[in-house]
């Protein structure tokens, strides 16, 4: 059985619809952005059951390729079923209980009616004790794969903007810059600007690759702007240019 992570209290929650619709014998929709859990959340509730993607399982079901009958499936974005009709067909007659996954709750209302329960799972910026919880089972998991000493929560680069996605591998990143020094960080940073050379303005189009992280680390140090620039060796008028310009990376 696959662990969703419930330490917040909407995820107790969720968790606790969840223990029902293993007792229940109805169909459920689990909607939420990518990385939330909602695999997890699924697995929880049909841990024997198969996942399958909507667009082939659509095309099995039109190629008379699937034999299941009084069964539970789970499928994933089921957003992505376009035969409504054809899909429904199935279901009824075979009696297929069906736990579905989406990223959205803009479907068909043929494919809602369907639903007796729908679980939304919200970002992890929105869960603040999920999301801790998650930080040292990524980090556990990354100091047993990479072979290291676990990395003090200090020094974990927390990236939370693809929810767990973005999270694992910023976890497993800072794992890896343990082992990286200065020769290295410039290797991977000439090969991608290599790779992203085009044009006649390169020079300004990529400057923001060391201004930002230069800024971000100045202002988290420094705190103040009078500060940022003093240590930066710029004058504030120029600091203030440069906030703007990337506001929307900062």
């Amino acid at each position: 059985m696959q662990d969703y992570i419930a330490q917040d209290e909407i995820s107790k929650e969720i968790l606790n619809s969840a223990k029902l619709l293993q007792a229940v014998n109805v169909n459920a929709l689990i909607i939420g952005s990518l990385g939330v859990g909602k695999k997890s959340l699924a697995k929880y509730i049909l841990p024997n059951s198969k996942i399958y993607d909507a667009k082939i399982l659509q095309q099995d079901i039109k190629d008379d390729a699937i034999n299941l009958q009084d069964d539970a499936i789970i499928i994933d974005r089921i957003e992505e079923i376009s035969n409504i009709n054809l899909f429904l067909e199935w279901i009824n007659d075979n009696s297929i209980r069906v736990i579905a996954i989406s990223t959205t709750n803009i479907l068909n209302q043929k494919i809602k009616d369907i639903f007796s329960i729908n679980l939304e799972i919200p970002d992890l910026y929105k869960r603040e004790n999920d999301t801790k919880q998650l930080i040292q089972k990524f980090s556990q998991e990354a100091s047993k794969i990479l072979d290291m000493q676990t990395v003090a929560n200090a020094k974990l680069i927390t990236n939370i903007s693809n929810n767990a996605h973005s999270l694992r591998k910023s976890i497993y990143f800072s794992y890896l810059f343990e082992t990286i020094g200065e020769e290295e960080i410039l290797m991977f940073l000439e090969r991608y600007l290599s790779e992203h050379l085009e044009g006649e303005n390169s020079y300004k189009d990529l400057l923001y690759l060391f201004e930002v992280p230069l800024i971000k680390a100045s202002t988290k140090k420094y705190k103040s702007q009078v500060q940022v620039a003093k240590h930066l060796g710029l004058n504030r008028i120029t600091l203030r240019k440069k906030l703007d310009i990337h506001k929307e990376l900062l």
